[in-house]
C-alpha cells in the first residue's frame, strides 16, 4: 500500500480539499518556505518535514494521482460557488426571457435571448477558455524579494567567506509562458498557475569585517516579475554565532576574563584572547570585579567606511576553588594587617 495514504494531505499543506490547484502552489510555497532546510540549519526535522509537504504538493498538484487519493480517504470536493452561482444566474436569465411577453418579432426575441445566454456564459467560462483573451495590455509587476538570514562564525565574519545558498522562488512557466492555458486546455507543466517554484543553488560572497545584523543584496535573484516588470532581490540577513569568548556589539568585540585576587590587587600583564589571536593587556593595581577596559582596534573592521572597532574586556575577579596551607596563612597574614573597613558605609 502506498505510504501517502495513510497521510492527511491537506492537513500537511494546510489547506482543505475543496482547494484548487493555484491555492495548493501558494500553500506550498509559504510552507516551502518556513520549513526549508537552509532557513533551519539542516536539522534532520526540517528535511524530514520539507520532504513531506513537497510529497503532498506533488501528489495534489497531480490530477490523477489526487483523483485517486480523494477517492481511497473518502474525499470530495464541493463545487465552486462562483460555478453555481453564474449557472443560478444563467437559469434566471433564461427564465426572465422565456416568460416576457413578446413586443418585437420573434426572431428579435431570440436575438436578445442569445445575446443575454451567450454574455452570460462568457462571464462564467471565461477563465476556464482563455481563448476570449482581453486585449487590454496588463500591468508591469514587479517581483517579490526574497530573504535569508544566514548564520557565519566570527572567523568568517572577520576574513570574509562565502555562502552557497538554495533560493526557491516562482518563474513563468516556459511551456505556456504565463497564458496559463494551452490550446484551450490548462499547461500540463503548471497546471494552469502560469508559473512554476524552482529551487536555484546561489554562491553569495560575504565580505570580510561583515557586522551582525547586516544585509547583503544580489539583485536579481528574487522572484521573477511579470509583464515588463522587474526581478525581485535575495537579500541575506547576517548573523554572527556567538561563542565561549567573544559577543559583538556592531564592530565592537565583547568578553570576559577572570583574574586573580592578587592580579586585580597588585596589577599584572596578562595575556587574553582577541579576534586576530592572543594579545597582551596591562591590569592595573586595585582594579575591581565588572571593571572595563578597551582594546583599540581589535574588533571587525568596516571595509567601506574604513573604521574598526575596538575589544572592550570586563575583567571578574574569581577565587580559588582550593588553597594550599601556605596560601590559607598568607591570607591570615594579610587579614592581620588589612586596615579596610569596606562595609563601614552599610551602617
Amino acid at each position: 500500500m502506498k505510504e501517502y495514504l495513510n497521510k492527511d494531505l491537506y492537513e500537511i499543506l494546510g489547506i482543505t480539499p475543496d482547494t484548487d490547484e493555484v491555492q495548493i502552489k501558494v500553500a506550498y510555497r509559504k510552507m516551502a518556505r518556513k520549513y526549508h532546510p537552509d532557513v533551519n540549519n539542516n536539522t534532520q526535522e526540517s528535511i524530514e518535514k520539507f520532504k513531506e509537504i513537497t510529497e503532498a504538493y506533488e501528489i495534489l498538484l497531480d490530477v490523477n494521482r489526487r483523483k485517486e487519493y480523494d477517492t481511497l480517504r473518502g474525499y470530495s470536493r464541493r463545487k465552486s460557488q462562483n460555478t453555481e452561482t453564474s449557472r443560478t444566474q444563467a437559469h434566471k436569465a433564461y427564465s426572465s426571457v422565456s416568460n416576457e411577453k413578446p413586443r418585437q418579432k420573434k426572431t428579435e426575441n431570440k436575438d436578445s435571448f442569445s445575446k443575454i445566454f451567450n454574455n452570460i456564459m462568457d462571464g462564467l467560462f471565461q477563465n476556464e477558455h482563455p481563448n476570449k483573451e482581453h486585449k487590454k495590455k496588463q500591468k508591469p509587476e514587479n517581483g517579490r524579494d526574497i530573504n535569508f538570514t544566514v548564520a557565519i562564525k566570527i572567523e568568517e565574519a572577520i576574513n570574509g567567506t562565502t555562502r552557497t545558498v538554495n533560493v526557491l522562488h516562482t518563474e513563468k512557466c516556459p511551456k505556456c509562458e504565463g497564458r496559463k492555458f494551452i490550446n484551450g486546455a490548462k499547461c500540463p507543466m503548471c497546471k494552469g498557475t502560469g508559473e512554476i517554484s524552482i529551487h536555484k543553488r546561489i554562491n553569495v560572497k560575504i565580505p570580510a569585517g561583515v557586522k551582525k545584523g547586516s544585509k547583503i543584496r544580489v539583485a536579481n535573484e528574487g522572484d521573477k516579475g511579470y509583464n515588463g516588470g522587474k526581478n525581485g532581490d535575495l537579500f541575506l540577513t547576517i548573523e554572527i554565532e556567538d561563542n565561549q569568548l567573544f559577543k559583538f556589539d556592531g564592530l565592537n568585540v565583547l568578553c570576559e576574563i577572570p583574574i586573580t585576587p592578587y592580579e586585580a590587587a597588585l596589577g599584572a600583564n596578562i595575556e587574553i584572547p582577541s579576534v586576530s589571536g592572543n594579545i597582551s593587556m596591562k591590569i592595573p593595581p586595585l582594579t575591581t570585579s565588572g571593571q572595563k577596559f578597551r582594546i583599540s582596534g581589535q574588533g571587525l573592521k568596516d571595509e567601506k567606511k574604513g573604521i574598526t572597532g575596538d575589544e572592550i574586556v570586563t575583567v571578574k575577579i574569581e577565587m580559588p576553588k582550593d588553597l594550599s596551607e601556605k596560601e590559607k596563612g598568607l591570607y591570615e597574614e594579610l587579614k592581620k594587617h588589612s586596615t579596610q573597613k569596606i562595609r563601614e558605609n552599610l551602617k
